[in-house]
């Protein structure tokens, strides 16, 4: 959320999109919470997995979408880069797929998190004592996410606008690169998808239940023992992006050599 916050800054978005985001994920998340043995018994006991993998395929599908949209903007001059953003955003339907988009994002990916916190805490319901140590650990958990989230958007706000956007298509790329290994994941824990080999097994470097490896994890989805599925997963999704990316910069290189 930090980051498509600081996306809005840069191009000069209202962040209104944002109180709708996390309204319509806490709500969202709540009701996944609320009937979460209902959802894992459906389809012969595979319901939980295939929403994780639904709602992990459209926020993957949405960051593709916003990356494609603004890559233009990475590959231009400070002056057509201008005048790009101001073609853009021309039209109220430029601003409206980034605010959608980005509600997308932010409200799935919310819902998606927070059901587990919700199921957490209502494990204490019958115990005063014990929901309140659980309640002020995730006090001090979201305090600690707020913190960083407030670091990551103040580092990207900084940052100058022909650095930050290809730095932002990037880490997204890599984002929905990782949440496409665990739509893999949850797909070969059902058995819809053969588990192989691993491509490799890089826990001799990290560890993924490690600090680090948790932090890997939660930023470009870091699997220690990746199936080769996980990996043809990975590379289907990156695609789109790198090869638009890879034409606009090749498109910069022809205009520069006229």
């Amino acid at each position: 959320m930090s980051l498509l916050l600081a996306l809005s800054q840069k191009l000069h978005l209202q962040f209104r999109w944002s109180l709708i985001a996390v309204t319509i994920g806490t709500i969202g998340s709540w009701l996944l919470a609320h009937y979460a043995y209902e959802i894992a018994d459906a389809m012969d006991g595979t319901g939980q997995e295939l929403l994780n993998a639904a709602l992990y395929s459209v926020v993957i599908l949405s960051v593709i979408a916003l990356g494609l949209f603004i890559c233009p903007l990475a590959f231009k001059s400070h002056l057509e880069n201008n005048l790009t953003q101001k073609k853009i955003f021309a039209s109220p339907s430029g601003k409206k797929l980034i605010y959608r988009l980005c509600i997308v994002i932010v409200s799935f990916s919310l819902a998606r998190e927070a059901s587990e916190i919700w199921i957490y805490l209502s494990a204490f319901t019958h115990d005063t004592e014990m929901l309140s140590s659980a309640l002020i650990g995730s006090a001090i958990g979201a305090g600690i996410g707020m913190s960083l989230g407030a670091s990551t958007y103040y580092a990207f706000t900084f940052m100058q606008k022909s650095y930050f956007i290809p730095v932002f298509l990037a880490i997204i790329t890599l984002l929905a690169g990782g949440l496409s290994m665990q739509i893999a994941k949850q797909l070969m824990q059902i058995g819809w998808l053969d588990s192989a080999t691993p491509l490799w097994d890089s826990t001799f470097l990290v560890d993924e239940h490690s600090w680090v490896g948790e932090l890997l994890y939660a930023l470009i989805g870091y699997d220690s023992r990746p199936a080769p599925i996980q990996g043809i997963f990975y590379l289907l999704t990156i695609t789109p992006v790198v090869s638009a990316c890879a034409w606009h910069a090749w498109q910069l290189r022809v205009k520069t050599h006229e």
